[in-house]
């Protein structure tokens, strides 16, 4: 991941959503619990994708977003990594592709979409709340 650097483009967003001090994920109808986010539409900012994909996802109206950096996967997909709290979290509409919102104290390690620990890494390297603890 690089902290701190915009990309100078994109093709999705993820949002580390909390409640406080807690994460806030959301169970994806085919797949597990996972952040928040999602493809940008052409002309979209960085922020009005957050801020849509949240509302879609979670049903979450944000406070301020916080750009933390990005990352590349293999194939070039550049995802820019944000996070931030939760003003009001309204029930969701059906009409996307999540089926239940949570917070949670931490990561829930075994029922997480991605098991590749790329969310505990981010919690980490930005110093938010929420990583599974490191082993002894």
């Amino acid at each position: 991941m690089r902290l701190g650097e915009l990309p100078e483009r994109h093709d999705s967003v993820v949002c580390l959503l909390f409640d406080g001090d807690r994460p806030v994920l959301v169970r994806h109808r085919e797949r597990a619990w996972e952040f928040p986010g999602g493809h940008a539409e052409p002309g979209e900012t960085v922020e009005a994708t957050v801020r849509r994909e949240a509302r879609e996802e979670a049903g979450a109206e944000l406070g301020e977003v916080h750009v933390a950096g990005h990352y590349v996967l293999a194939g070039g997909h550049t995802t820019v990594v944000t996070y931030a709290g939760v003003r009001a979290l309204h029930p969701l509409s059906g009409a996307f592709e999540t089926v239940e919102v949570r917070a949670f104290d931490a990561l829930p390690e075994a029922l997480l979409s991605w098991d590749d620990g790329i969310y505990d890494h981010l919690l980490r390297a930005l110093g938010l709340p929420g990583a599974a603890p490191l082993p002894s």
